[in-house]
């Protein structure tokens, strides 16, 4: 029996041909309840207030935002004050938004309430990362990774480096380094940073270092980062088990 509630509530759009796209389908299981979740607990705009705790114990098993983040990348987008919003929700579930429809007017509202713009009434990443100025997501991007490394035990000139590097941007820029990455885990990075830096110079002084040297020694950060995410891809590839992924990644 079906009561009035149950009628009332919200309704969402999913896609069948989503179970064909290859990036779907390598998804672990506990990565597509993941989605479900999010599309059926965001507001009608797409909105999405992040609860871990929450989303972890409503479906019953352990996750952390960097976990999220990574496995759905640009099609979630950081607003700030723990709000993300779900990049193709709007476009998907009604397409073109229409002001003189009411439940349109009530998402354009809320876009409107969270800085996100959109132009001839579709929405687009590009759009929503021009709301933000620089100081803006230079500061929550900082906010961010203090919380992200807290219990590494850092030097504190290191983590202030590390935010100066990913934050920087060209003259008249919007996107900031960080931003240009496909993925970017905070703690992964930060521990690849501190590796390099150790291998380079262990005494090294991030104030004395030239364009330059912090230049080359990024690049060899960044390409050891890269290969380590090929090591990752290849073992899921070619293992199915945990086992057999340890044993191709050389750690059994």
């Amino acid at each position: 029996m079906i009561t009035k509630g149950e009628t009332d509530m919200a309704k969402r759009f999913i896609t069948t041909s989503m179970w064909e796209k290859p990036n779907w389908r390598k998804l672990p299981v506990r990565l597509k309840v993941v989605w479900f979740y999010l599309i059926s607990k965001c507001n009608h705009a797409g909105i999405w207030e992040c609860d871990i705790d929450l989303l972890s114990f409503q479906i019953g098993e352990d996750y952390t935002l960097d976990e999220i983040m990574e496995a759905f990348g640009s099609q979630i987008v950081e607003l700030g004050d723990n709000k993300f919003f779900l990049s193709k929700y709007i476009s998907f579930q009604y397409g073109v938004l229409n002001p003189s429809v009411r439940v349109h007017q009530s998402v354009i509202k809320l876009l409107k309430k969270h800085n996100i713009q959109y132009e001839y009434s579709e929405l687009s990443v590009k759009d929503i990362d021009k709301v933000k100025d620089v100081d803006t997501k230079k500061k929550e991007f900082a906010k961010r990774v203090e919380k992200e490394v807290l219990n590494m035990k850092l030097d504190p000139v290191m983590i202030k480096e590390f935010i100066e590097y990913w934050t920087e941007h060209n003259d008249g820029g919007h996107v900031l380094r960080y931003q240009q990455q496909s993925i970017f885990n905070v703690r992964k990075r930060m521990s690849t940073w501190v590796k390099n830096s150790k291998k380079f110079n262990t005494n090294i002084k991030f104030q004395s270092a030239s364009d330059e040297d912090i230049a080359k020694r990024e690049a060899r950060i960044e390409a050891e980062y890269q290969e380590q995410q090929k090591r990752f891809k290849q073992a899921d590839d070619n293992t199915a088990s945990d086992e057999e992924r340890k044993k191709e990644l050389g750690l059994l």
